[in-house]
């Protein structure tokens, strides 16, 4: 696929997919599929979009800082308009249709997903050095973080923990199995079924995050907390910009904590692992996650380069003809057929797995997952995911995440 092909169709694809309000724009990961904003999926709208128009960018940014919850977190999802009903309304649904104003915003969902919003707003910055910018959306950011300091740790530690499965970005991953009380055997419905009524039973504890997590479901994620760490040290640098030395240096040890404790308690034999809280273990199952710590700067050289070789490049686990699969092929769960996160391509992996190659300088691998997306892009189009044997596009179609492929570079 020719690299100006490329870039067209990407900028052809984001303008299908923008929608306006009253007061916002934004853009929907796929219309047909997924008509609301999505907090992660916009990050990396912001960043594709600065490829073509900073200003879009920066409006998509500012829409999905609108709503925050009453607790400082940014929800997952911003419901603009009431289309749709394949989506569940992350919230409300909990409770019938009240909203309860201590943890609830009219709106919005009461999840949150993996942080990668001050990297974007940081690099939105960086592009033009737009002050206004970086200052309109400081507090927000600042209280989404603080929110996740405070709530979603345990025992004074830095690591945060999720309370959902969608707040890894990774709906149905294997990674969540047992603590939902599901088998690897198991259909798309059943995996929602148990997610959703999670949602209901933190909604009965008034989504107080830590009572809830120690009962139901608690997990230290390996990709959030890489994630968490890298939006930590982009607050830093923001802060400095605007000339908050008090919050750039609290923001900084946060993050070089989180990076420590990361190292210390996710590390188990030659592989980063989710740890689960409520049951006190390690979750052993082998995702594309373990790949998230090249991203994050986390590994020695040698110790990336093991990974690469061992895992990433190993035809027995991860690699196929198509890309990364987004579960081990030796997983009981993996699925490459209809497996959603058990076993398709997915391509914003592909892109924090470029970035963490690129980030070691291993250029040839980098572009070995750079050709690999173009091929799929150039086989299948913008599809939610691909089937890692056929390369057939699967999902929900005029996908976003392919955009991504501009900003491999």
């Amino acid at each position: 696929m020719d690299s100006q092909i490329t870039t067209d169709s990407v900028r052809l694809l984001m303008e299908k997919n923008r929608r306006m309000t009253d007061t916002s724009q934004f853009t929907v990961p796929s219309g047909g599929l997924y008509p609301f904003q999505w907090l992660w999926d916009s990050c990396f709208h912001a960043i594709v979009l600065a490829h073509f128009d900073i200003g879009l960018a920066k409006e998509e940014m500012r829409a999905v800082l609108a709503r925050p919850l009453p607790s400082g977190m940014l929800p997952h999802m911003i419901y603009w308009t009431r289309e749709g009903d394949l989506v569940p309304n992350w919230g409300r649904e909990s409770r019938g249709d009240t909203i309860n104003s201590s943890w609830q915003t009219p709106g919005s969902s009461s999840l949150t997903q993996p942080p990668v919003v001050a990297q974007t707003v940081l690099r939105l910055y960086e592009a033009d050095g737009d002050e206004q910018f970086a200052l309109d959306t400081y507090e927000a950011l600042k209280r989404h973080f603080e929110y996740l300091h405070h709530d979603r740790t345990f025992n004074n530690d830095a690591l945060v923990y999720i309370i959902n499965p969608d707040e890894s970005g990774e709906d149905n991953s294997p990674r969540f199995d047992e603590l939902l009380g599901l088998s690897f055997l198991q259909t798309a419905d059943q995996s929602l079924d148990r997610r959703i009524d999670l949602m209901k039973k933190n909604a009965v504890c008034d989504f107080k995050a830590k009572t809830c997590m120690r009962h139901h479901f608690g997990v230290a994620d390996v990709s959030f907390n890489v994630l968490y760490a890298e939006d930590l040290l982009a607050l830093s640098e923001l802060a400095y910009v605007l000339n908050n030395r008090v919050d750039s240096d609290r923001f900084e040890k946060r993050a070089k904590q989180v990076q420590k404790e990361i190292k210390e308690q996710l590390k188990f034999g030659d592989v980063y692992l989710s740890y689960d809280h409520k049951n006190k273990k390690p979750i052993e199952v082998l995702t594309w996650d373990i790949f998230m710590p090249l991203y994050g700067g986390l590994l020695s050289h040698q110790d990336a380069k093991d990974l690469v070789n061992n895992y990433l490049l190993n035809e027995k686990l991860f690699l196929s003809e198509f890309g990364i699969v987004s579960t081990a092929k030796t997983e009981p769960s993996y699925d490459p057929e209809s497996g959603f996160w058990r076993g398709p391509i997915w391509l914003a992996p592909h892109w924090f797995i470029y970035k963490g190659l690129q980030r070691y300088g291993f250029k040839a691998e980098a572009e070995l997952i750079k050709e690999k997306t173009l091929t799929l892009l150039a086989k299948s189009g913008f599809r939610e995911h691909y089937h890692p044997v056929t390369g057939e596009g699967l999902g929900a179609e005029d996908f976003t995440w392919g955009a991504l492929v501009v900003d491999m570079n």
